[in-house]
């Protein structure tokens, strides 16, 4: 019985790493990105719904083409300075719904913290970008997102930081901007698709947001960027998740240097909750815990992450175990 397996693995387990993808999201009714039917697959077949900015530092046909080689290049510095609205219009449903406070709280967000209230969390590592983990792991020490946070809002490309948190005024300001100023593209899609003017209305067309309309709300030090943005024509301001030209976080939400891979040398057990392991440098976590004997709980729906930890993390059907089916049941089960 894999459960009387990992209730053994637990009971005995001192220092848990829990690494945590998409699963745990779309359980809370967010839209998925990456798998089939996800947020990129359906924005790909949406091209002609984005809207491509004639006064830009670069042509809409450059624009286009960007999107048209891979649509998540609206995810990359050097296109959404051009040009944010693909990436907004993309998220609009998304962002919109963490300033609303519509995504909630699952089984599985709650379980690292009850290993935590045990004495056994030595590290949640996080691919989720929600920020749902910070309302219920209470030791930030313990908490690292290495793929940033949508939660907080961020000027680019230094990603210096307007606020922390979506209860902030200027967070709740951004979410109004974003209503009022990015047009859903996904109109008719279902909700889980992308769809959300059916909750929040928006406009025919879409107009960028910029860093000048949060008036008396912009922090002091972010008034040379505001600046700079009318300068340069570049656009800087968005949510906190890592562009796919940037930088991982290397902090935890303690703001203490972290490095997942390291800790992994530092735990006796490695949770695998809701993520494919589909190529993150991330998913090296559950790799390397393989390399070193370490056991691993798996808890997913298929066996793509068992495939891939088989390709590349030394799989042991008697070391290791996975729970196999709903996410959420598993960890009650449990």
């Amino acid at each position: 019985d894999p459960f009387k397996v990992a209730v053994d693995r637990l009971l005995r387990a001192e220092r848990v790493i829990v690494l945590s993808g998409a699963g745990m999201s779309t359980a809370a009714g967010i839209p998925d990105f990456r798998s089939p039917g996800g947020l990129y697959g359906t924005s790909s077949m949406l091209l002609d719904r984005f809207t491509y900015l004639e006064k830009a530092t670069k042509p809409p046909e450059w624009q286009r083409s960007q999107l048209e080689r891979d649509i998540k290049s609206a995810l990359l510095y050097s296109v959404f300075s051009v040009n944010p609205l693909p990436y907004h219009e993309m998220r609009r449903g998304f962002m919109i719904g963490l300033g609303e406070g519509q995504w909630k709280l699952t089984l599985g967000h709650v379980f690292p913290e009850i290993l935590n209230r045990n004495g056994k969390l030595h590290l949640l590592a996080s691919q989720n970008i929600d920020g749902l983990d910070h309302k219920v792991v209470s030791d930030k020490s313990k908490l690292y997102n290495p793929h940033g946070l949508m939660s907080v809002l961020v000027s680019e490309p230094s990603c210096t930081r307007l606020c922390d948190s979506p209860e902030s005024p200027i967070y709740q300001r951004y979410i109004e901007l974003v209503k009022t100023n990015i047009k859903d593209i996904y109109t008719d899609l279902p909700a889980r698709k992308g769809k959300s003017s059916h909750l929040w209305p928006g406009p025919e067309k879409s107009t960028p947001i910029t860093l000048a309309m949060f008036g008396d709300l912009l922090p002091a030090e972010l008034k040379t960027a505001s600046e700079r943005e009318v300068e340069t024509g570049k656009f800087s301001v968005k949510p906190g998740s890592v562009l796919f030209d940037s930088y991982l976080w290397t902090h935890n939400a303690a703001g203490q240097r972290c490095d997942a891979m390291d800790e992994v040398d530092n735990c006796d057990l490695v949770l695998v909750m809701g993520t494919s392991l589909s190529g993150l440098s991330i998913d090296n976590v559950a790799h390397k815990a393989g390399y070193l004997n370490k056991p691993r709980l798996v808890f997913d729906m298929t066996r793509a992450p068992i495939e891939s930890l088989e390709r590349n993390g030394k799989w042991s059907a008697e070391r290791d175990c996975h729970l196999q089916g709903n996410l959420d049941e598993s960890v009650l089960n449990i």
